[in-house]
């Protein structure tokens, strides 16, 4: 009988496990947290992201051409059912959106990478996240008419 009991907690700790690790959350994202910059192109991206909260975790972005803000981007990441959704919305100088948001669907997670993938036809088509170090954040980035191109990003202090 005792062993019995054992054996059932055994499968009954594994199968937990098993849910749990299956199941993706937002604070899986901690690795993204902080202020970051670098090239895009000739120009400058910023990206700032807040510490996973109430199961989203979001930044602002702004894209920097001859010392102007040229587009600014809010970004929010969050727990949906069992897996996470990130959404989009880009403007232009003076608040004017640059099209409809854009909602993508996680398709990728390890321990310091994500990957989220939008539906046909939109504009921005996949983004991959990724730290590479402490210093190093990576954004791969695939449009509909240009194929990826990696930005690597420095915290900025």
């Amino acid at each position: 009988m005792r062993k019995r009991f054992h054996y059932l907690l055994l499968v009954a700790s594994v199968l937990v496990s098993m849910s749990a690790a299956g199941e993706a959350s937002v604070t899986d994202l901690d690795w993204m947290t902080g202020s970051w910059r670098g090239k895009m192109g000739p120009n400058i991206i910023e990206e700032t992201w807040s510490k996973p909260s109430s199961n989203s975790i979001q930044a602002s972005v702004r894209i920097i051409a001859n010392e102007a803000a040229v587009i600014h981007e809010f970004i929010v990441i969050s727990k949906v059912e069992d897996s996470l959704e990130l959404a989009l919305q880009q403007w232009a100088p003076g608040y004017a959106p640059l099209g409809p948001a854009t909602k993508m669907k996680l398709v990728e997670l390890t321990e310091n990478s994500v990957t989220f993938k939008a539906s046909e036809g939109a504009e921005i088509q996949q983004l991959t996240y990724r730290r590479r170090d402490e210093a190093t954040f990576e954004i791969a980035v695939t449009t509909k008419s240009a194929p990826e191109f990696v930005m690597v990003l420095s915290p900025l202090d």
